[in-house]
């Protein structure tokens, strides 16, 4: 993000000051942190002055990174403004930004502030049933229509989860019939004219080997989608499964949004595996998580609110084992999950406070396994876990047992939610099972789960 700025004009310097630190203050994990950055960002311009010069100057802010930064440099050509069609002090729109060139900064502070990640699904959306939706053929309707079946076949995903299975099954229904993109640039125009065709203004600023950058001034979801912010994955899921047609792999960032107060989106897809290991993303890969397209995908939802007192887990653990059982887990797996949720069950019994109940939810979707537990009251404190117990001990086995069961363990406290304990297993199937078996003679699952 550019601005360019008179430091000799207070009302335009402070105008892109305060939107430099807006940004921050909206993009950041930590408020507070953010709220650091804004301030130093004022007195690093003071305190170069020297350097700078008596000119103007080029303030940069760079969001980028893991490692977030703000420079400053001088501008020695004063034509470049007429040329942006841009005031001083204003916001340089990103499709114009390439026009200032490279950037060296002269005055540089790193910006002791985490971004916030946008991981909604670490190894990409899961498969989700075929949609007969174009958004070219069937316009705006057809993401309501998306949105719709992925809460069916997902009811305990949250709203950026749902949103990023929507628009990943809106490209995927873009893509019947008309083959994968070919390279970059026809990616990019495919994503594109699905998001003018659900009402933006979607422009094309950058496609290349490397990724591939959109612009809008106009959401694509209306004017109310502040307070719908989670839409915005939508447009990541859409982008994410065409971009991931072309090398297999694609990360999709949500720099700046409309619906987060931005004063228009730029969504950049990121398609070396290199720039994707520095700044997290939304992550896809071609083909989904679950196998080939024809391969049986099964599906469960558990749900249960339970008292919180011992004799509630092993009611959790029976239920959940029986299930993934009965879709034909390996006994390795199950054991694995058996534990997990035993041990998950057995913290918040141990430590959550001020509720007499907590939640568990076990989703089997395709090869993956998730399991959320929560607590209804304040919270436990994920340090109150002792992760230094061995594994082999019946107490006190805590987040290392977990860890070494699953494949990925997540703490999060939610305000007035308590706290959430967020466990994903990727499964193996004994296609000696019998639905195995059976769905293999039928040819899919579909087939299969139509016999009487």
């Amino acid at each position: 993000m550019d601005w360019l700025i008179d430091p000799g004009d207070w009302e335009s310097t402070q105008r892109a000051l305060s939107q430099a630190a807006e940004h921050v203050q909206r993009h950041a994990a930590d408020i507070q942190a953010a709220e650091d950055a804004a301030s130093r960002i004022q007195e690093a311009l003071a305190n170069g002055a020297d350097r700078l010069g008596d000119g103007w100057v080029r303030m940069h802010l760079n969001w980028r990174s893991t490692a977030p930064w703000v420079g400053f440099s001088p501008v020695a050509d004063r034509a470049v403004l007429d040329r942006l069609g841009v005031g001083l002090g204003d916001l340089v729109p990103v499709d114009r930004r390439d026009q200032l060139g490279d950037f060296t900064p002269v005055v540089r502070l790193d910006l002791d502030v985490e971004r916030r990640l946008q991981v909604v699904f670490e190894a990409g959306p899961p498969p989700l049933v075929e949609l007969d939706v174009d958004p070219r053929r069937d316009g705006p309707a057809s993401a309501a229509v998306a949105l719709s079946i992925a809460s069916e076949v997902h009811p305990n995903y949250s709203a950026a989860q749902t949103a990023t299975l929507a628009g990943a099954a809106l490209a995927d229904g873009m893509l019947t019939g008309g083959g994968a993109p070919a390279d970059a640039e026809e990616a990019a125009r495919v994503i594109a004219e699905a998001h003018m065709a659900l009402g933006s203004d979607a422009r094309v600023v950058r496609a290349d080997r490397d990724g591939i950058e959109l612009t809008m001034d106009r959401c694509p979801f209306g004017p109310g989608v502040a307070r719908s912010e989670s839409l915005c994955h939508l447009s990541a899921g859409l982008a994410g499964r065409v971009a991931t047609r072309v090398n297999g792999a694609a990360t999709v960032l949500l720099e700046e949004t409309i619906a987060r107060g931005d004063a228009a989106c730029h969504l950049r897809v990121l398609l070396r595996s290199e720039d994707a290991d520095e700044m997290p993303g939304h992550a896809f890969r071609w083909p989904p998580a679950g196998g080939q397209d024809d391969a049986p995908v099964p599906h469960l939802d558990l749900s249960l609110s339970l008292p919180r007192e011992s004799g509630s887990v092993p009611v959790v653990r029976r239920l959940a084992v029986q299930a993934l059982a009965a879709f034909g887990v390996t006994r390795e797996d199950v054991e694995d999950v058996e534990l997990a949720i035993t041990e998950a069950c057995a913290n918040v019994i141990d430590h959550a406070a001020d509720t007499d109940s907590y939640e568990v939810k076990v989703e089997l979707a395709s090869d993956e396994c998730a399991i959320t537990v929560l607590d209804q009251g304040t919270g436990f404190n994920a340090t109150d876990v002792d992760e230094e117990a061995p594994t082999h001990a019946e107490t006190g086995r805590g987040l290392a047992l977990m860890r070494a069961l699953v494949d990925n363990v997540a703490f999060r406290s939610e305000p007035r939610a308590g706290a959430v304990v967020h466990m994903v297993k990727s499964l193996s199937y004994d296609h000696n099972h019998p639905l195995w078996r059976r769905a293999a003679r039928a040819g899919t699952y579909e087939e299969l789960t139509s016999e009487e």
